[in-house]
């Protein structure tokens, strides 16, 4: 599964009981109930004043004050009166800054401390929520607080107020900015449960935009996934791509979305090899050179987007089309041939993980060195070091032989992993047969 957009919610814990001084209902428990919170006062510099510009100032008087002080205060004699007015002008010649400042200095504290507040460790309550209203109340155009605020709703089974408060998300959006509203919210509902409820959301996204998944992939996978419906999503994605009369470079986001729904559906790969084959057969549609590298930066994308979450297989596929669509690239060339040499780690490992003649040292090292470079296989490195017991690991560390033999076979059964590693092999081959005599040295057949 693609890891799913990264929305303020998943900084909210889970309640797990209830507050101290509540019943399980929620109601206050007289005085061992949640203390009246104290509005904040962060003492807050005037900069307005530091600069001798009204409120309302527009960025040209800022300026013009700016320089005003600095002719007065110049910086090479007065170094710590420059650095305030400085930070005066960075603050309030920036849109978003002057607009936090301006709150800070209104209401004590920041639509930040609202938010962290909120996210205390008490879990989603009904203080939480009245934080989150306060911040929603402070900045009504603060998309992140009301989005928490939208979670919080929908966590503590209050659908109305969740939903006025994507009403209001997307009444101030625009139409522009409605997909990725959806989307935040389908993935609220997937977040807290509502699976159906989820699903008959991104129905209507459908109907209403066919083409969403293009943007969306991500949160198609997630949904059809938990609904059971991989099939399904499967079949959709490949009626949509059949159905494309005319090539454009438009398509590319739609084979992109097939080719993710393939990579995270896909187990046994045949459909992975069918969907490369014709994306490639769509590519030879393309021969002007702004379109071919049009398509060659997207996939591109989708490679670094790979990489960074270590899928290399599907990272593999795209830096493939991107090269295709743009040959003469020699950067493309080499991300090749680096996503290539992890694939063939990756697969020589499957296979070590099964190899029970491997020495049980040389696996873990091997699987320690690949994790740490690769960000692969982390959760078996976990499992194996869970489950031997300390004294296992002190028991083979001194088996200097075992360790030589099992580098020598991991080298003839293993070639890819030795080599990418090989000055490690080679420092341990030494450090383990330092101490063996001509007789085991010979016995190890080398």
């Amino acid at each position: 599964m693609p890891k799913q957009e990264v929305l303020f919610a998943e900084l909210l814990p889970q309640e797990e009981s209830p507050v101290s001084g509540q019943n399980a209902t929620g109601k206050s428990g007289g005085k061992a109930g949640v203390r009246r919170r104290k509005k904040a006062s962060r003492e807050v510099e005037d900069y307005y004043a530091l600069l001798a510009v009204n409120q309302d100032a527009e960025f040209a008087d800022i300026k013009r004050g700016y320089l005003q002080k600095l002719r007065q205060y110049p910086p090479e004699n007065y170094p710590a009166e420059f650095e305030q007015i400085r930070r005066a002008y960075d603050t309030l010649r920036d849109a978003a800054q002057r607009k936090e400042y301006d709150i800070i200095r209104q209401y004590g504290e920041s639509i930040e401390d609202l938010l962290n507040e909120a996210v205390g460790s008490r879990g989603i309550t009904a203080q939480s929520v009245k934080l989150l209203q306060r911040a929603v109340k402070i900045d009504p155009l603060h998309t992140k607080a009301r989005l928490a605020l939208a979670y919080a709703h929908i966590y503590r089974d209050e659908e109305a107020a969740f939903e006025g408060q994507f009403f209001e998300l997307i009444r101030q959006a625009g139409p522009d900015k409605w997909l990725t509203i959806m989307g935040s919210k389908i993935t609220q509902l997937l977040q807290v449960g509502r699976v159906t409820a989820a699903f008959d959301e991104l129905q209507k996204v459908t109907a209403r935009q066919p083409d969403a998944i293009k943007k969306l992939w991500p949160v198609y996978i997630n949904v059809y996934g938990e609904a059971g419906e991989e099939e399904l999503l499967l079949a959709e994605v490949e009626t949509a791509i059949n159905a494309i009369e005319t090539p454009e470079q438009a398509n590319v986001g739609l084979y992109v979305a097939w080719i993710q729904v393939v990579i995270a559906f896909d187990e046994s790969g045949k459909k992975t090899d069918r969907v490369l084959s014709a994306t490639k057969k769509w590519l030879k549609n393309f021969t002007n050179p702004a379109d071919l590298a049009g398509i060659s930066k997207i996939f591109s994308k989708e490679y670094e987007k790979c990489r960074e979450e270590s899928e290399y297989q599907g990272a593999k596929l795209f830096i493939d089309l991107a090269i295709m669509a743009d040959r003469k690239n020699p950067d493309l060339q080499q991300y090749a041939l680096e996503v290539q040499t992890v694939v063939q780690i990756i697969r020589e490992f499957d296979r070590i993980l099964a190899d029970k003649r491997l020495f049980p040292g040389v696996t873990i090292e091997a699987l320690r060195w690949v994790s740490e470079e690769f960000h692969v296989f982390e959760e078996e490195l976990e499992e194996m070091t869970y489950w031997l017991p300390p004294e296992f690991h002190e028991e083979i560390v001194n088996m200097d032989e075992e360790y030589a033999a099992g580098i020598i076979l991991l080298k003839k059964r293993y070639p890819v992993i030795y080599r990418h590693f090989q000055q490690r092999w080679e420092a341990m081959f030494k450090e383990k047969t330092a101490g063996l005599n001509r007789e085991e040295r010979r016995s190890l057949r080398l």
